[in-house]
């Protein structure tokens, strides 16, 4: 499982998504990704998930703040991110 960091925005968005890509090409199970420590962000935060999913499209995301779930559906990207659970 690779935990997102509390925050993520356009400065340090590029070092989570490798930091994030290389911790998911070591898991051989269910992959998966932890929104339970982020707590700043704006819609660069739905780039770095992007580029996860593409990357592994069976990926999970769990425990994602509501707001950015919120913003996936601002973004139309809903049906892309598989969000699938959430927390305050």
């Amino acid at each position: 499982m690779f935990v997102l960091p509390p925050t993520i925005t356009h400065q340090n968005a590029l070092k989570i998504r490798q930091e994030g890509l290389s911790a998911l090409s070591k898991v051989a199970d269910e992959r998966v990704v932890s929104g339970s420590e982020l707590t700043q962000f704006d819609s660069t935060a739905l780039s770095v998930l992007m580029a996860f999913v593409r990357a592994y499209p069976d990926l999970k995301i769990i425990e994602a703040p509501k707001k950015l779930v919120s913003l996936s559906k601002v973004y139309g990207l809903e049906t892309l991110i598989p969000i699938s659970s959430s927390i305050e």
